[in-house]
Parts: C-alpha cells; sequence; structure tokens
C-alpha cells in the first residue's frame, strides 16, 4: 500500500489513507490545515464521525478515522460517557442492549433518548443468557451465565467479537462460580480479558485464564495464590491491572460466619507481568464487620466503599496513599436494609450507587460535595462507558 509523502496536502474525498496521521494524503484541500482537520476530528463524537463516513464516503476519511493512533488519541479526547442497560425480552428473554447519554441519568422521562440495539449474535442470544460482565474503553464484556461463552461488543461502532470457549470443569449438583476482567496492558499495547472460576464450597482455589486479544486462545495461568474472590462484580483495571475483592476461607464466608478482617484484601492481576500482588484494606478496615464493600475506580484511582466511607489509593499499589475521602450519609442509616451491589463515578464528587433489596434494584445518585442523594428513575444495573471507536477485533 503506497502511503502519502511529508508535505502533500488532505483531500477528504478521494485519496489514499494514510500511514502517520501528522503526514496529509496527497490531493489538496486548501481551505483547512491538515492538522487542523486532525484537530477537529479528535473532538468529535463517534456517532458523529460514523455518519460524516457514510456521507462523505471517503477513502481517506475513512482511513484516518479507523488509523490505531487516531482511535487511540480520539479515546482519550473522548468527554461522551453513555450509560448502558441490558434490556431482557421475552418470551425467550433474549438480550437487548439500552444506551442514555449519561447526563440523562437524573431524567424524569427514561422513555425517549435512548438508543436500543439487539445482541449481534442471535443465535447465540437464544440459546444463552449474556449480562453485562464489564467494560473497558467503550468495549463492553458480554458473559453468559450458564454456558460462560465471552463476547466483546463495542455498540457505538457496530462491532463485535465472539471469543472461543474457555475450558472450565463440567460440575454437577453444583455451580460454578466465574468473574471476568477486561483491561489495557500499556506494555505490550493489548487488551486482556481474564477469567477466574472455581466451584464454591467445594473448592478452595481459583483458576485463572486469560486471553490477550488479537489472539484466538486462552493461556492458563497459575492458580490465585491469594484466597479465593469473594465479590461478584467484575475486576475493576486501573493502572494496567485488574483489581478483585478476595477472603481467604470461602467455607466460612458461605456459612455466614463471623469473619476476621484481617482476612479480607484485594488482589491485583498485572496484565502486563501477568502476576499477581496483594493490596491491604484501608487502614480501618478490621474495626468493621460489615457487608456492604465494594471497589471502583474513582477518576484513575482505586476505590473502595466499606460500610459507609469512600476511600480512594491516591498511589496504586501503596499501602500508605489510601485516603478517605467522605462518608455516604444515607447508608449509616440504621434502617437500611439495602445491600450495595455496585458503586461507578460519575463526575464532580458524584458516585452512582446501586442498591438491591429484596430482589429489588434502585440506581440512586449521590452528591458528596452537598451530602444529597436522589433515586434515579432506572431499576436495572448498569455500566458507564466512554465512547469510543475501538474495535474489539483487533
Amino acid at each position: 500500500m503506497a502511503y502519502p509523502t511529508e508535505g502533500s496536502n488532505p483531500n477528504l474525498t478521494d485519496s489514499p489513507p494514510c500511514k502517520d496521521l501528522m503526514t496529509p494524503p496527497a490531493d489538496s484541500l486548501p481551505t483547512l490545515p491538515f492538522d487542523l482537520i486532525i484537530e477537529i476530528l479528535y473532538r468529535l463524537p463517534v456517532k458523529l464521525l460514523i455518519q460524516l463516513r457514510s456521507v462523505c464516503k471517503s477513502k481517506s476519511l475513512n482511513s484516518i478515522i479507523f488509523n490505531p493512533s487516531f482511535v487511540r488519541k480520539h479515546l482519550n479526547a473522548s468527554t461522551t460517557r453513555l450509560l448502558h442497560f441490558a434490556a431482557y425480552q421475552n418470551p425467550f428473554y433474549l438480550f437487548n442492549l439500552k444506551s442514555y447519554p449519561l447526563q440523562s441519568i437524573m431524567a424524569t422521562d427514561i422513555t425517549t433518548n435512548f438508543t436500543q440495539l439487539g445482541f449481534p449474535c442471535y443465535n447465540d442470544n437464544i440459546n444463552n443468557l449474556y449480562y453485562i460482565a464489564c467494560s473497558c474503553d467503550g468495549i463492553l464484556c458480554l458473559a453468559d451465565q450458564y454456558q460462560h461463552t465471552v463476547v466483546l461488543w463495542n455498540p457505538s461502532i457496530r462491532k463485535f467479537k465472539k471469543l472461543p470457549p474457555f475450558q472450565y470443569p463440567q460440575l454437577v449438583n453444583t455451580e460454578l462460580y466465574v468473574t471476568y476482567g477486561f483491561g489495557y496492558d500499556p506494555v505490550s499495547d493489548h487488551y486482556k480479558v481474564v477469567a477466574l472460576y472455581n466451584s464454591g464450597i467445594h473448592d478452595d482455589t481459583t483458576t485463572v485464564q486469560v486471553l490477550t486479544l488479537g489472539t484466538h486462545y486462552w493461556r492458563r495461568l497459575p492458580a490465585f495464590p491469594f484466597g479465593v474472590i469473594f465479590d461478584d462484580g467484575a475486576g475493576k483495571c486501573v493502572c494496567g491491572t485488574v483489581n478483585w475483592l478476595a477472603y481467604i476461607d470461602i467455607i466460612n464466608w458461605l456459612a455466614y460466619t463471623e469473619i476476621s478482617e484481617t482476612r479480607r484484601f484485594i488482589v491485583s492481576f498485572d496484565l502486563a507481568k501477568e502476576s499477581y500482588q496483594k493490596i491491604s484494606l484501608p487502614p480501618d478496615h478490621r474495626r468493621r464487620d460489615g457487608w456492604n464493600i465494594k471497589l471502583f475506580v474513582w477518576r484513575d484511582c482505586l476505590g473502595i466503599i466499606f460500610d459507609h466511607d469512600v476511600w480512594v489509593m491516591e498511589t496504586y499499589g501503596i499501602q500508605e496513599s489510601w485516603v478517605k475521602l467522605f462518608s455516604v450519609s444515607f447508608l449509616q442509616d440504621p434502617r437500611m436494609s439495602s445491600i450495595l451491589t455496585k458503586a461507578s463515578y460519575i463526575c464532580d464528587g458524584q458516585l452512582l450507587l446501586e442498591l438491591k433489596e429484596k430482589q429489588k434494584m434502585k440506581l440512586i445518585v449521590y452528591d458528596s460535595k452537598n451530602d444529597t442523594f436522589k433515586v434515579t428513575k432506572f431499576l436495572n444495573t448498569s455500566e458507564i462507558c466512554v465512547e469510543s471507536l475501538l474495535s474489539p477485533d483487533m
């Protein structure tokens, strides 16, 4: 493939793709300098870029938009965030995706201003029960609850990739506990999916398998060295690592006996080194015996809600850098019977908290600056995700 030479001018109608985004295509577009065009394109939302590509039908524009360098820079500049919900459709309980702009989280009318997409793997949708396990950089990681099939899907660009199945034991009269992690390894410039599983009370060993996007196979890694995962949520990706809450004695936990808080900790999986690290919880955790404990990402830092206190690790991996930011006042109410199932950072000191009570879910926006909260109209678990041009088939 021939690429344009330095010093040529751009033309977004019909020119060869450019290898280097700072090198314009061969033909001229006299109205705007090429570097200014690129800067403008960086700041456009994905939906508009896709529309431009369809309208212009330009080879050069297409090559720019899906150039890996442009995709990465556009991701870093992206401010558009979406709120994704799994919507199941009878009679086969088919998976659909509802996506709202994040700013509509407090909307009084949630019957409008959303995009609904059908599941891309239709045949799988009939036979399997998918849910949103986690996400990274605009790509949703969907997993089947029973067959443990994994599909990566970027709904913004309508592209998906079904991953090959990983090997797991076929159990009789017991359930396989599976959790996932999905993150970016900046060292190798690759994304990786991590699957962890054990058979609950009959198994105190957690098996780990990893798939690197661009390959077509799972690799089995050494067994989890620190207890087992006790949080049913997916791992949280921070600083090139995926993090889970773990506990050293699964039998005591399943029996709901008294827990020694010194046995709770965070297990970190380094995506580049594919090694494990044990991280201690915030310093006052030994005085607590509550069950409301969840990991989340606060900006680019690892955060944890312990009972009602919100902590953030300002320097990743450094125990002394745990800082208590604030307490969520309404979680301290003794009349509260809800269980905290998930926490997500919105912006400007706001958290989206998912609470479950008697099989009913409610989403609450907590404003830490004013110590106020509002109950949203949404009644389902959600995934906050940045909008991106990243293709899962990379």
